[in-house]
């Protein structure tokens, strides 16, 4: 239903006093998208990268049986609720060069370039998501997003496995405030007089563009109001943990310390850097980002699960069942996460479908069986509909393990309109994301 038949586009920004809000797609922006198009709305696909370090429990995590009527493994389980929306895959490797020895800095580089590093020097490969960015990213403010929860040890933001070229790594942000300041901030620059102002009024960024919120549900219809009452409310949840984070004096523990804006506890830190990047697809600022659960070779631990080793010590676990039983636990806590923003994802109607079935999303890690660091017969899924171009419900186990994971990812950017003939070590598609 549209008031008085008044089409919205789709790029539009409410402004003021340093604030930009962006716009979740509202049933009244898609006559207006498709006469921009002179053709039927297509809906917008989206590629996002979820890594988490330090490998699996194997045993734990692969699947049983093949095909549509296999069996969830322990570590899988949590993420059962979405069963029919994803992929899991076996048998790919991110070892560009079989004949070296697997380390950290080899797996990192790798996984999305499927490029071997230089040695002493920084030169690999444009990453996938990159690759993908030079194209989604012409229609949105940002190219693409590159998020963490955790600094490299010098204390800087953390340079991932993410490469614009060969030589030019892009450094990934941990701190949930900077990140909405950036979202939200006019032309994604923060304003700090503007911060600052509100921080001492105890004010929401959102006050400053109430009265144009206001103005624009006069002219939606019932179902959108709702949405963005929602989407509105979503942006002042976040706010308001991030601020409680800021409050909060930290615990203190030894080489633990968190800065403003980043919650003690991970897995409240990695819940909120998921609804950031909720936000950010809802209002279409971007569609492309890569997200990492912890730098590589974290030594962060887990008290919420009762494990006190840190994840380095118990990756290098040479098969003792203490450390296998520590990192089975772990792995089902990350599947838990990844399964919240699943679950957020496909809760945001857009058009006929969701967010989820619009957009495409790996989850895996750089390791498999992290002792060894082997990169070979990677833990990968992948989620997400692509709208309507992949259908999910099924477990791919490749023989032996001699794939290239490029091949997935050349697939993957077909199923988002970025067709690529070369990346990295690739050898051809892989083409079973269908029936």
């Amino acid at each position: 239903m549209y008031v008085a038949q008044k089409f919205i586009p789709r790029r539009t920004f409410l402004r003021a006093a340093g604030v930009s809000l962006g716009l979740p797609l509202l049933d009244a922006m898609i006559p207006a998208l498709a006469a921009e198009r002179n053709t039927a709305a297509a809906p917008v696909r989206r590629l996002g990268f979820i890594m988490y370090p330090l490998g699996v429990d194997q045993a734990r995590w692969r699947p049983k049986g093949e095909g549509a009527n296999y069996e969830y493994s322990e570590a899988l389980a949590p993420l059962a609720p979405h069963r029919g929306k994803f992929v899991i895959f076996s048998g790919l490797s991110s070892d560009p060069d079989r004949r070296k020895a697997g380390f950290h800095d080899r797996a990192l580089a790798s996984f999305l370039t499927g490029v071997e590093p230089a040695v002493g020097k920084v030169h690999v490969g444009i990453s996938v998501d990159q690759l993908a960015a030079q194209t989604l990213g012409k229609d949105t403010p940002f190219a693409s997003l590159e998020l963490s929860t955790e600094t490299n040890t010098a204390g800087a933001a953390h340079v991932g496995p993410v490469f614009k070229t060969a030589t030019t790594p892009l450094p990934f942000e941990y701190n949930p405030r900077r990140v909405f300041e950036r979202l939200f901030g006019e032309g994604g620059r923060i304003d700090p007089a503007a911060t600052a102002a509100r921080d001492a009024a105890d004010r929401s960024s959102l006050d400053a563009v109430t009265e144009r919120i206001n103005a624009l549900k006069q002219r939606l219809g019932p179902a959108d109001r709702r949405k963005l009452e929602e989407y509105v409310e979503s942006i002042r949840d976040v706010e308001r943990r991030i601020q409680v984070a800021m409050r909060k004096r930290p615990v203190d523990l030894p080489a633990m310390a968190r800065p403003a804006g980043a919650p003690d506890s991970w897995p409240d830190h990695v819940k909120l850097m998921f609804d950031l990047q909720t936000l950010a697809v809802q209002a279409d600022l971007t569609r492309v980002w890569t997200f990492m659960y912890a730098r590589e070779a974290t030594s962060i631990n887990y008290p919420h699960l009762d494990i006190s080793m840190g994840h380095h010590e118990i990756s290098h676990h040479n098969f003792e069942k203490d450390k296998l039983d520590a990192l089975a636990k772990i792995n089902v806590d990350q599947s838990r996460l990844f399964a919240y923003f699943l679950s957020k994802l496909d809760s945001l109607k857009e058009g006929n479908s969701t967010l989820l079935d619009h957009s495409l999303l790996l989850y895996g890690s750089n390791l498999s069986v992290p002792t060894s660091h082997s990169q070979r017969d990677l833990p990968i899924i992948v989620a997400g509909g692509a709208a309507g171009r992949v259908a999910g419900g099924r477990y791919v186990a490749l023989k032996g393990d001699e794939t290239p994971l490029t091949n997935l990812y050349l697939t993957m950017l077909d199923k988002v309109g970025v067709p690529t003939e070369k990346l990295g070590d690739s050898t051809g598609r892989l083409n079973r994301l269908e029936m």
